[in-house]
């Protein structure tokens, strides 16, 4: 072998080597951004009816900054028969440095004609009151966990006045990953 052939052949190797030291870095990032992931669960608790309910990833997120932060969680059932008595729950609230404030909830059921019922409570309103847990930043991630008790009432105009003349009482938990809005 010419000397020409070792360098050709030793360059080779070393551009080999580059190439799978970089595939191997691009996919420990996509392997790790993969696993930093919006996820969690809402359980629920309406009376006597508990329900499991996973997030809606595309649909929960939160937006401001560290130290004051507004938060939404979006669940909706994945299984048909949870999914044909209730269709969604949303949580909000504003995440303070020293915990969680101006809370709301719509929740929306099927009833047994078909049709559908909207029942929402707010703190100022229903008591609804949400206690943080955990929460934590993780570069954009939100993880924060908790709980929330209240009541909820029937509304014709989207939350704007809550009828509690028949109110059903909620509580629940809710453990979450939250990526900004987009």
């Amino acid at each position: 072998m010419t000397l020409e052939g070792i360098v050709t052949a030793y360059l080779g190797f070393r551009w080999l080597h580059a190439l799978q030291t970089l595939c191997l870095g691009a996919f420990l990032l996509i392997a790790s951004a993969a696993s930093a992931s919006e996820e969690g669960s809402i359980t629920l608790i309406l009376a006597d009816e508990r329900l499991e309910l996973p997030l809606s990833a595309g649909h929960s997120d939160w937006t401001g900054s560290h130290g004051f932060a507004k938060v939404s969680i979006l669940t909706r059932p994945n299984d048909v028969e949870t999914w044909q008595q209730f269709q969604s729950l949303r949580l909000a609230f504003d995440l303070l440095r020293n915990g969680a404030q101006m809370a709301e909830m719509s929740l929306l059921r099927r009833t047994v004609d078909a049709g559908f019922e909207r029942w929402y409570g707010r703190t100022d309103s229903s008591g609804l009151i949400v206690t943080l847990q955990d929460r934590a930043f993780d570069d954009d991630l939100l993880r924060v966990s908790g709980s929330f008790t209240g009541l909820l009432g029937q509304s014709t105009d989207f939350g704007q006045t809550i009828d509690l003349s028949a109110p059903m009482p909620v509580s629940g938990t809710f453990a979450v990953t939250l990526r900004p809005i987009r």
